[in-house]
């Protein structure tokens, strides 16, 4: 439910499916809008837009859980930027 006097700021994220169901907990449970935009069946992927109400400190919190969750995902399975400059 939107106020007339917050606008919505609206994201686009790319969830893998191994994450997808920890996302959408948090969209649920915060009450955040969200739909799904594309799939890439091949990545395992999909393309998720968020709306959060901006000012909304519980929107704002869930949005930061999300990113630090997708991160978090791809330093695990793409290591760190320095990772790829070592030579094995």
């Amino acid at each position: 439910m939107q106020s007339a006097n917050k606008p919505a700021t609206t994201s686009s994220h790319t969830i893998p499916i191994d994450v997808l169901v920890d996302i959408i907990r948090i969209l649920l449970n915060n009450h955040l809008n969200w739909q799904v935009e594309g799939i890439n069946e091949q990545e395992g992927t999909l393309l998720v837009q968020i709306s959060q109400q901006q000012g909304n400190p519980k929107h704002q919190k869930a949005l930061q859980n999300i990113i630090g969750i997708l991160g978090d995902y791809n330093y695990y399975f793409k290591g760190s930027p320095q990772d790829e400059a070592l030579d094995y």
